[in-house]
């Protein structure tokens, strides 16, 4: 997994804001279509955590969504929201009704 900078800055900001000293931790969580990526601030990593440098800045990734999150790129959109690129689609098709914009 790639971390950009500006990735970095806003979660350097958003920890500073929440008053928290952790870090980002990436896991697998129940989408609609299959198994999705979370993120959340948390103060350690939980154990099989692997860690995610950019430069002095470390990212847990939770073993089970390390071979998700292999290729992707951790960054900031136009609103600086901290997003996820390069992540593999979803298995099969959505349906109707699905929001999760695949």
């Amino acid at each position: 997994m790639e971390i950009k900078d500006a990735a970095v800055e806003r979660l350097k900001a958003m920890l500073r804001e929440s008053g928290k000293t952790g870090t980002l931790r990436v896991f697998v969580t129940a989408g609609c279509c299959g198994p999705s990526i979370g993120m959340d601030l948390v103060e350690k990593a939980e154990e099989g955590d692997l860690e995610v440098f950019n430069k002095d800045f470390k990212v847990y990734v939770d073993k089970t969504a390390a071979a998700m999150v292999e290729k992707a790129v951790l960054d900031c959109d136009e609103q600086g929201d901290i997003i996820m690129k390069n992540l593999p689609g979803p298995e099969g098709d959505c349906g109707d009704g699905c929001s999760c914009a695949h």
